[in-house]
Order: structure tokens, then C-alpha cells, then sequence
């Protein structure tokens, strides 16, 4: 399995050497999102990754996928401070792209892991925070999770206990047209389970997100975490898996009938639909409903 967190070097230029000019960009501007890659990081707006930051024996590439561009063209190479100069001409070329493509899949996963990391209070409040996005199994079960979340209840006796925390695998579909049909939720479950029921390959993704999450502790990318928060440790223990599906129209049939064909006792492990909290995308663990409480709505 592939290692998500980045090496220390590449921490300590973040912090304090030559790519942190590109960090403090991040931390003074929450519609970004920067995600850890193993051999370099990744800095989303809109769901869409407007920089890619490669580790080299040299130093550093830094990389603008120019297939945004639909008015202007930018430099597809900017040098860190250039970079970091030009976010709105960059931002303003995404939007433009986001007017025509739209990509509110990916945007809607950015929004959940904002509102639930770095909103402060409200971080602090939400059962769940999101280590990573777009997670993939490279290897041999080629695996893939929109979202990985690290389940760690508010309420005192819990969030107090850096043993705690523990792995939550999240699928999005966003609107009734991203359902796919049921061997598609299905597949998925399917590939989750293959995942879930290897003890090897759950605790080498609760180590993985251990090391991930303390990192972007670090990089205050999680609001309102004491340092010693910082050295949490994901157990292995009692995964789920979470399915949220934004802005169903309740009116259509469609996502019933699909659930209707998934049995959740064919799974080792809980199978949950979030529910929003009145209107919101805060995740709190007592709003969750089964796929039988979801189906008696």
C-alpha cells in the first residue's frame, strides 16, 4: 500500500523552507485543500488540483494542469513564489472551467473535509475528521475511497483517548445521476469488503492515516488539535464504511430500489448513510442511519 505521508524534509520545507510560502497560502485561505501524496502533495480548489508538488533529488516541481485554462493561458511551471502570486488568476481560470464542467463530486468531498477540519469550533464539535481524499490501493486489490475519515467521537471520554480514533471509509455520490445502478454500489462494497476483510491491509491503512493525520496536524491543517493530539494512533479496530449521497431528490425511486438489493448482513462490517444535522455537511455519528432506516424514510 502505498505511504501517504511525505518525508521529513519535505515537512520542514513546508513549515519553514522554501515551500512555505505556498503552506501559509493554505492557511490563510480555506477554499484550499492541501493533500499529502507520499513523494509530493497536492493543492485542491474546487475539487480540482490546482497545484501538484513533485519531490525531486534537486529540489522541487511544481505543476499547474493547464487543461483548466478557457480564457488565458498561466505558466504550467510557476516558481513557488509565482505560484502563490497569481492564486486568483489561477482560481479565476478553474471557475471558469467548473462553469462549463461541472465537477460538484469532488467539490462537495472539499467542502466535508473543510467544514469537519478547519472550522474551528465546529471541527471540534463534528465526530469525524478526514484524513485523506482520493485514496487508492495501487496494489493488488486496486481499491479506491473518495474519502477516508477518522471516526473520533466529541464527547469528552472519547475524544480524550489518542486510542480512539478509528477508520472510516466513505463513498460520495452527488445528485441521483451519479448512482450507477445497484452491481455499481454493489462493486464497491464488494471492493470494501476485499479491503476490510484483510487484517494486513486494515492496520497498513490505520498506520498510513496515523502518519497522515499527525501531519497535517502539523501542518495546522486540523483546527483546534493540543499537541499532543497530534500523536493519535488509528486503531485497526472496527471500520466502517459510510455512504453519502448529497442532494437526492427524495422524489425519485431510484436510489431505494438500489439499496433494496444490498444486504448489509453479507458484510463484516457496519454499513451507515450520513444524514445532515438540519442542513449542513458536519458529520455527526448519531445522525447516521441504516440502509433499513434510510429505506423507511
Amino acid at each position: 500500500m502505498k505511504q501517504r505521508a511525505i518525508s521529513t524534509q519535505m515537512m520542514t520545507d513546508l513549515l519553514t523552507g522554501k515551500l512555505s510560502p505556498l503552506h501559509q497560502a493554505v492557511l490563510r485561505d480555506d477554499t484550499l485543500c492541501l493533500e499529502l501524496r507520499g513523494t509530493s502533495i497536492n493543492i485542491y480548489y474546487r475539487g480540482g488540483s490546482m497545484f501538484r508538488v513533485t519531490e525531486r533529488a534537486n529540489g522541487y516541481d511544481l505543476n499547474f494542469n493547464t487543461g483548466y485554462c478557457t480564457c488565458r493561458q498561466l505558466p504550467e511551471h510557476p516558481g513557488i513564489q509565482e505560484a502563490v502570486e497569481k492564486i486568483p488568476q489561477y482560481k479565476q481560470e478553474m471557475d471558469a472551467y467548473f462553469h462549463k464542467v461541472h465537477g460538484y463530486e469532488r467539490e462537495f468531498q472539499q467542502m466535508i473535509s473543510r467544514i469537519n477540519n478547519r472550522t474551528g469550533d465546529l471541527s471540534r464539535s463534528t465526530d469525524y475528521y478526514i484524513a485523506d481524499l482520493e485514496f487508492m490501493d495501487t496494489e493488488d486489490l486496486k481499491a479506491r475511497f473518495d474519502m477516508i475519515g477518522v471516526k473520533w467521537l466529541s464527547k469528552g471520554a472519547d475524544r480524550k483517548n489518542l486510542s480512539k480514533p478509528s477508520l472510516s471509509l466513505m463513498e460520495l455520490k452527488f445528485g441521483d445521476g451519479s448512482l450507477g445502478d445497484a452491481a455499481g454500489i454493489e462493486k464497491h462494497l464488494q471492493d470494501l469488503n476485499a479491503v476490510l476483510s484483510n487484517q494486513n491491509k486494515v492496520t497498513g491503512l490505520a498506520q498510513n492515516m496515523t502518519e497522515v493525520f499527525r501531519q497535517k496536524c502539523r501542518l495546522g491543517l486540523i483546527d483546534g488539535l493540543q499537541e499532543k493530539q497530534y500523536d493519535i494512533t488509528i486503531t485497526p479496530e472496527n471500520p466502517e464504511v459510510l455512504f453519502i449521497f448529497a442532494e437526492h431528490d427524495p422524489d425519485k425511486s431510484e436510489l431505494g430500489r438500489i439499496l433494496s438489493n444490498i444486504h448489509p448482513e453479507d458484510y463484516a462490517f457496519p454499513i451507515h448513510i450520513a444524514a445532515s444535522s438540519a442542513v449542513g455537511y458536519g458529520l455527526f455519528a448519531n445522525r447516521f442511519l441504516t440502509i433499513s432506516e434510510f429505506l423507511s424514510k
